[in-house]
């Protein structure tokens, strides 16, 4: 087994790079995942590993070995000093273990829906990676089919966005691409959107989402884009207080039990 004890290893600084650039994780076509769980989930989800880095200082060998047992692994299992796992992670509470993942890069044209009554998220120009990983998690609890990121201006292998998520990155089908390849999809399997916008909208308890529903939401910053707005039926959450809007994640945790009530109802 292979042992890095030198913060200036090569290994190690393209560690370092994929958790803190975009264009490391683009060019390179990998990420990571930092934890005994998270890196679990991301396997059992079909990631490919092809390094984990295990520093027994934190995981002892026996526990690390009853770890690995659980996969068929074909990775290569590099063991750190803790000076250099700390040099690689963004957390010191992981537990002693990073695992260096291929993306998938799912294609929409691929998706099939697996009900007649798909359930879809549009995510357009989400900035933050909290956000976009709070929803995901949001997603998975509430049993979303798919998320789809439209123009989007985060990158979805972001280690927060991950991280925020809760393991809701691994569980849920998700696509990016642009505005009119979303919609163009969403047409083709005859699935209604709804855009969450206070203008001109209907309260979002008045919406039906008993059949096919695809709720759009917008960037922080600026809501939605008009092309949206065109596409789709405007709904609102009833706001009773001075604010007039809330967090990005928290709307969509409302509008997506809202979903979930009438369909259970």
């Amino acid at each position: 087994m292979k042992y890095i004890s030198s913060t200036q290893n090569q290994s190690v600084k393209n560690i370092v790079a994929l958790q803190s650039k975009a264009k490391a994780r683009k060019e390179s076509n990998c990420f990571t995942v930092e934890g005994l769980r998270e890196l679990q989930l991301a396997l059992t989800a079909g990631y490919e590993a092809t390094h984990i880095y295990w520093c027994s200082e934190i995981l002892d060998d026996a526990a690390f070995k009853n770890y690995l047992d659980k996969f068929n692994l074909k990775s290569e299992i590099v063991s750190v000093s803790l000076e250099v796992y700390r040099k690689m992670v963004m957390r010191d509470s992981t537990e002693g273990v990073l695992g260096l993942l291929k993306q998938k890069n799912n294609r929409i044209e691929d998706w099939q829906p697996k009900n007649k009554h798909p359930f879809v998220l549009v995510l357009e120009s989400i900035e933050k990676p909290g956000n976009l990983g709070a929803i995901l998690r949001t997603a998975d609890a509430s049993g979303v089919d798919a998320v789809i990121i439209s123009d989007p201006h985060t990158d979805i292998y972001n280690p927060n966005l991950i991280r925020s998520s809760v393991g809701g990155f691994f569980s849920v089908l998700t696509f990016v691409c642009e505005n009119k390849k979303a919609s163009a999809i969403l047409k083709g399997f005859k699935i209604n959107t709804y855009a969450a916008s206070l203008q001109k909208s209907i309260k979002h308890t008045d919406a039906d989402f008993t059949k096919a529903t695809a709720l759009v939401m917008g960037s922080e910053a600026k809501g939605l884009s008009p092309f949206w707005l065109k596409e789709s039926t405007a709904i609102k959450i009833p706001m009773l207080g001075h604010v007039d809007s809330l967090n990005v994640s928290v709307a969509t945790a409302v509008l997506a039990y809202e979903v979930v009530r009438q369909r259970k109802s």
